[in-house]
């Protein structure tokens, strides 16, 4: 079954659908760091040619997903832990940038919205002894998608949420939805707060800052290979 959850760039058609499935899949941890995918088996599944398929592989290789040898196959990438913290250094100054962006150019409206998904993952953020919940992780991306419109900057925003699906590939990849919740979740969720303050009071320098060391903080909370989660 193809799937349109996941935005993708650059395909159309058949090979666009049957990429942004298996980016989804990805994204969502159904293929692990290293697992192999066999152009064939999705040949079977999706009912379509080997074209359309290898287009779709080629195009999330390019994306960094997977590593692809000739005669040999196609594997998910299995980054070391400096790999990932390299990532995290990265995407937190991204995150960053777009936290100074809306502090700049957001309307009220935005921010009342900001706010009102923060105090959704409120609600829904475990504590010790629960497990994390797809609606938990929904609504974290759904705030930060929310913080990239909210730059007013179209392409910008749009590769910010490129590195956005990118880093929930890496934490899923960590068995993020098999964690209890903890100290440190808690501890994100005051940190989401504040920055949502630091933008609405348009400091953009403190939001930035904060943002940066949110993202940077997400693999050890999330339990990724190699870190250990506190609480």
């Amino acid at each position: 079954m193809l799937n349109g959850d996941v935005k993708t760039r650059g395909l159309s058609g058949k090979s666009g659908a049957i990429c942004s499935e298996i980016e989804r899949r990805l994204i969502r941890g159904h293929y692990k760091f290293g697992d192999e995918i066999l152009a064939n088996d999705l040949v079977n599944e999706f009912g379509a040619s080997r074209a359309p398929v290898m287009a779709a592989l080629n195009f999330l290789r390019a994306e960094g997903y997977l590593i692809i040898t000739p005669q040999v196959g196609c594997r998910v990438i299995a980054p070391s832990r400096q790999e990932i913290d390299d990532f995290f250094f990265i995407a937190g100054h991204v995150e960053g940038a777009m936290a100074a962006l809306a502090s700049e150019r957001h309307t009220k409206h935005e921010i009342d919205l900001l706010r009102l998904t923060r105090e959704k993952i409120s609600v829904v953020t475990p504590v010790k002894g629960e497990t994390i919940s797809s609606t938990f992780v929904e609504l974290v991306a759904e705030f930060h998608q929310q913080l990239h419109q909210m730059s007013h900057s179209k392409y910008e925003a749009e590769r910010a949420s490129r590195y956005w699906q990118m880093s929930e590939f890496f934490l899923f990849n960590g068995n993020m939805l098999q964690i209890d919740g903890g100290e440190g979740l808690a501890a994100a969720d005051e940190q989401r707060a504040v920055i949502v303050d630091a933008i609405a009071e348009r400091d953009g320098e403190k939001a930035s800052k904060l943002m940066e060391a949110h993202v940077r903080g997400k693999p050890a909370r999330a339990g990724v290979i190699g870190y250990q989660v506190k609480g």
